[in-house]
C-alpha cells in the first residue's frame, strides 16, 4: 500500500482537482430526474448528476466504444497525462514496454474487447495504443511494483431473511489513494445490440474494468485487492482479468453462471470478488499463484474485505494494512443487529458508519467507511445497488469532494 500511495502521489500530485460540472437542469426523455444531459454523440449521451458522470452508450461494441471515446475524451486525457504521459516524459516508461502491455490486452482479449477499444480510439481520435495502455495501467503498475494493489475495500450483501422484503441489497466502498478523488467517478451504462446483457460499471474515465458492476439480469460483481493474500505476481502470459470481468458481466445470467466462469479461470492477478444475483451472494478469492476459491455465505448476509476467509486455503486469518479484519468484524456485527431490516436506505446507513473516530481511534460499534486518510487509504466512492429495482446510489464521503447519495435509475437508462 505504501508503494501505491508513493507512486500515485508522484504522478498525480500535479493534478488539480476537477471542477464539478455545472448542474443546469434540462428536460430529458424517460423522466430521468436529476440527470443533466451534457453531450450527445451518435446515439450516445453523457449525463451528469451531483458531480458523477454517466455515459450511456448503445449499439455494437465498436459503436459503443466510439460514443464513449467522443463523450469522455477530455476526462480520459486528464488521467492519461497523470498516469502515462508524465512517466514517459521522465524516462520511466518506454514505447517497447507500452507496446507489450497493449499487444497482450488486445491479442488475448475477446472480440468484444477488441471492438470496444477500436471504437474508443476512433471516437476520441487517439491511437489504439494509447487507449489500450490507459485501460491496462493497473496490471502494468502492479507488475512493476508501482501500483501495489487495488487497496482496501468493503462490500456487504443482504437478502432473504436479512433484508426487509427478501430482495438483494449490496453496499460497496471503494477505498484507494486520495489522488483519485481528483477525477470524477464514472458510471458507464452499456446497451449492446449483439445479444449480450445491458450493464453498468463504476470506475474512472478510460478504465473499463467492472470494478463495481451489475447487468440487466441482476448479476453483480465488484473487485477488492487480493495481492496481500494471494500474491503480487502478475502473469503476463494470461489474459487480463480486468478485460475478462467485463465479458463475465456481459454474458452471465445468474450467480451460478458467474461461479462457473471463475472456476474455469487462472487469474492474471490476485483479486477478491463479490458476486451476486437477486437470490444469493458469494465471494471468489482469487490467487494468481494458487487458483480460485468460492466462499459461500452461512446465512442470508455476506461481508467481503481484503482477506482470504475461505477455510480451504490452509491460512490463518490475517490482518492487512487497511484493517480488513476490523472492517469485516464491524460489518458482520452491524448486519447481525439489523437482520430483517435491511433495504436500500439501511444499506446506505450501514455503509456510512465510520471505521475510525476523528482522533484515529477505532470507533465503538464502528463500520468500514474512511472519509479521512487514517490508515493506508481513503474511501474514494461508495455504491449501493438495489438489485430488484435496478437502482444504484453513488456517494463520495470525503469532505472536500463530498457528493451525497445520488440515485441513478438503471431501469430508465436501459430502456
Amino acid at each position: 500500500m505504501k508503494n501505491l500511495k508513493s507512486y500515485l502521489s508522484i504522478v498525480l500530485g500535479f493534478i488539480f482537482s476537477f471542477n464539478a460540472i455545472a448542474q443546469n437542469p434540462v428536460d430529458v426523455e424517460n423522466n430521468l430526474s436529476d440527470l443533466n444531459l451534457k453531450k450527445e454523440y451518435k446515439g450516445g449521451k453523457l449525463y451528469e448528476a451531483n458531480g458523477f458522470l454517466i455515459p450511456v452508450i448503445e449499439g455494437s461494441n465498436e459503436e459503443m466504444g466510439e460514443q464513449y471515446g467522443a463523450l469522455m475524451k477530455d476526462e480520459m486525457q486528464k488521467i492519461y497525462d497523470a498516469l502515462v504521459k508524465k512517466e514517459i516524459e521522465e524516462g520511466k516508461l518506454d514505447q517497447e514496454t507500452i507496446q507489450f502491455w497493449t499487444d497482450r490486452a488486445y491479442g488475448s482479449g475477446s472480440l468484444r474487447t477488441k471492438q470496444f477499444y477500436e471504437g474508443v480510439a476512433k471516437g476520441a481520435d487517439w491511437s489504439l495504443t494509447d487507449v489500450i495502455f490507459l485501460d491496462q495501467v493497473m496490471e502494468f503498475g502492479i507488475y512493476y511494483g508501482k501500483l501495489h494493489s487495488f487497496a482496501g475495500c468493503t462490500s456487504i450483501a443482504s437478502w432473504g431473511e436479512q433484508s426487509k422484503d427478501g430482495e438483494m441489497y449490496i453496499g460497496r466502498n471503494m477505498d484507494w489513494s486520495e489522488s483519485f478523488l481528483n477525477f470524477p467517478t464514472v458510471l458507464t451504462v452499456r446497451k449492446p445490440n449483439d445479444g449480450s446483457y445491458k450493464m453498468a460499471t463504476t470506475g474512472w474515465a478510460g478504465m473499463y474494468a467492472a470494478f463495481t458492476a451489475m447487468n440487466e439480469k441482476g448479476v453483480y460483481l465488484d473487485v477488492h485487492d487480493g495481492t496481500s493474500m494471494g500474491g503480487s505476481l502478475v502473469y503476463k502470459e494470461r489474459p487480463s482479468i480486468l478485460n475478462t470481468m467485463v465479458d463475465i458481466v456481459s454474458e452471465s445470467p445468474s450467480l451460478e453462471a458467474v461461479k462457473a466462469r471463475f472456476n474455469g479461470i487462472n487469474n492474471s492477478v490476485s483479486i477478491i470478488f463479490t458476486i451476486a444475483d437477486s437470490n444469493s451472494a458469494a465471494s471468489v478469492e482469487a490467487s494468481s499463484l494458487a487458483g480460485n476459491r468460492v466462499r459461500t455465505p452461512k446465512n442470508d448476509a455476506l461481508t467481503v474485505v481484503n482477506t482470504f476467509l475461505a477455510d480451504d486455503w490452509g491460512l490463518g486469518t490475517r490482518e492487512t494494512v487497511s484493517n480488513s479484519l476490523r472492517r469485516y468484524s464491524n460489518m458482520q456485527d452491524r448486519l447481525a443487529e439489523t437482520k430483517g431490516q435491511v433495504d436500500a436506505q439501511m444499506t446506505k446507513d450501514l455503509m456510512d458508519i465510520r471505521l475510525f473516530n476523528e482522533d484515529d481511534s477505532f470507533k465503538e460499534n464502528g463500520g468500514c467507511t474512511k472519509p479521512e486518510l487514517q490508515d493506508a487509504d481513503i474511501t474514494v466512492y461508495q455504491t449501493v445497488f438495489d438489485i430488484h429495482n435496478q437502482k444504484v446510489y453513488l456517494k463520495v464521503p470525503v469532505a472536500e469532494y463530498f457528493a451525497d447519495w445520488t440515485e441513478i435509475n438503471l431501469n430508465e437508462l436501459w430502456k
